[in-house]
This record gives C-alpha cells, structure tokens and sequence, in this order.
C-alpha cells in the first residue's frame, strides 16, 4: 500500500518521528505490540530502499502509525535519506504488519517481565510496556542510553499506567551488569530485549549463566552493522571448490546468495542460526545474538559475522 507522511517530529539525538496513514485514506491494519512494518522509498538519486521499522505506542486499530528512525551516519544512507529528504506531504511504499517479536500470553500467577530496550531499540518494547500496562502485569523496562538526551521516549513511558521504567546512561553511570540486571529465572519469568548486538550478546550469556531457559529470552537486533575495522573478504567454500570475494559493507550470506551458493537463512540480524555454516578455517568475528560458546567454536552466522586479518575463511559449503 502507499501511505503519507502526515507528520515529523525532531526528538532529538537524531531521532525522527514519523506518523504515516493510508494515502487513500482508508483504515490500517490492526496491529499487536513488538509488530514492524517495511518501508520501500527511493532517495533522490535514484537509490532505492527496503527498511524495517518497529511500530511505536499503542497497539491496536488506528488510522495512524507511529515510527522512530535513528539518524546512521555509517549506514547504506536509508535513514539520512528519511531525515533529510521525506517530510509531510511525501509518499512511500508500505507493507505489513508483521510481528517475529511477539510479546507472549504472560502466564497466571507473578511471572516477572523484564524489557530492555538499548537506544533506538527501545521502540519496540514501547508497545508492549502499553499492552503490559493494560493488562494490569507488573513489568520493569530498563531503558539504557549514552546520555539523557537518547532517552527519547522516557515522557510517554513514564505515563503509562504501572511501569516499572529504570534509566542506565553508560556515560554517567558505565555499562550495565547483565547478570545484576537479571537475576535467577523462576518459572514464567520472561525477557524481551531489543538493541545492538552486543547488548544482546552480553543478556544471553548472562541468561544462560543464570539458568534462563532459551524459551524464556526474547530478542530483536538492529542485524550487525560493518565495523570500521572491516576490510575484504576471501570466503573459499571447500564443497563448491570456489571462493567468493566479500567487500565490508555487504554481508558475507549476501555474497554467497549472489554467487548462487545454496545456503539456508531466514532473518538476516543474526537471530535465528539459519544460515549457521561450519568453519574449516580462519578466525570468525562473531556478530550474532543466537550461537552459544560451542556453536561459535564450530561455525558462525554468515548474514552478520566477519572474520579477522588476514581476511580469508574456508566454510563447509
């Protein structure tokens, strides 16, 4: 469908807000908390774009949706291209929603619910503080952030009804201790975390350390971003008997899908372990949020992973 931007709001830190209907007029989808929506647009020069964004504040039925895009000076330019080039007024494709972080049926009883949201990955976790509060089940949202001025959504979840809202600012207080901030896992306990990839790398080891169950823990990434490190890539497959040259910026399972390897995969952001590839040589730089310590020893996420100097990997394909 086309939808419109009707409104921009600056929140700061570089984070746009924008609300966006139906061009024609007519109602959206209902959707349900932790749901996203695809973007399609093209930049004026001619540069064309495929974003998933993260639905903001209320669920339910509406003829508005809400969305929050953090301003990448490192990125492939899709959200310098928002910020500077769509206003109200402009049109974009839009398809969805779609919910892969469903907020689950909290069991009877006192289960503790715990959200992190880190930066922009608070978004998110904002509609499921609202359908939380609804329900009436007690819930603690950690929200961390560089510094207070990145706490862009704090006003709104501070008046939702119930929440349990905690700031960490790393550049007042330092990193937060994933362990402390977790606990023990008791039966119903939940966990749903949003934000980069080492956040949510630190929470699951710190989950498995402390007995959470992996049905317990729930996560959405950003999907691992190039590092400034990064340099090429020779990725020999020793089945296929070719190699594959990566350059840093595309990911290692798009160079393969592009050189028709046959491979697996599914999500992209190093979530899932679809695309999990066995490592005959070289040193993978992991990036994932989903292998355990053994896993990593083996293999590594082609969609998200690396490698370090001399930049040269043998996979299992």
């Amino acid at each position: 469908m086309d939808a419109l931007i009707t409104e921009v709001l600056a929140l700061g830190a570089g984070v746009k807000e924008f609300h966006l209907r139906r061009s024609d007029g007519a109602a959206l989808p209902d959707w349900r908390a932790g749901a996203h929506v695809v973007l399609d647009f093209a930049a004026r020069d001619g540069r064309r774009f495929e974003k998933h964004y993260s639905l903001v504040g209320r669920p339910g039925a509406g003829h508005a949706y809400r969305i929050a895009v953090q301003r990448e000076e490192a990125g492939n330019g899709g959200s310098r291209c928002l910020h500077e080039e769509f206003g109200p007024g402009r049109t974009l494709g839009l398809r969805g929603p779609f919910n892969s972080f469903a907020l689950a049926d909290v069991p009877p009883g006192l289960p503790r619910v715990i959200l992190v949201g880190g930066g922009i990955g608070i978004t998110p976790l904002v509609s499921m503080a609202y359908t939380l509060g609804a329900q009436g089940q007690a819930f603690t949202l950690h929200y961390l952030a560089r510094d207070r001025e990145r706490l862009v959504f704090l006003d709104e979840l501070q008046a939702i009804p119930g929440a349990r809202i905690v700031t960490h600012v790393s550049g007042e207080s330092g990193r937060i201790d994933p362990g402390a901030l977790l606990g023990g896992w008791a039966a119903g306990d939940s966990l749903y975390a949003c934000g980069p990839a080492p956040l949510l790398q630190a929470l699951a080891e710190a989950a498995r350390g402390a007995g959470w169950p992996d049905g317990a823990v729930h996560v959405e990434s950003f999907g691992a971003r190039p590092q400034s490190g990064d340099g090429p890539l020779t990725v020999a497959l020793s089945l296929s008997g070719i190699s594959v040259e990566v350059a840093p910026g595309t990911s290692i399972l798009d160079a393969l899908i592009a050189a028709d390897v046959f491979v697996s995969w599914d999500c992209k952001r190093g979530e899932c372990g679809s695309c999990y590839t066995e490592v005959l040589e070289g040193a993978p730089l992991h990036r994932d949020v989903c292998l355990t310590p053994a896993m990593r020893s083996r293999g590594m996420c082609t969609c998200v992973s690396w490698a370090a100097a001399p930049g040269r990997l043998v996979l299992a394909l």
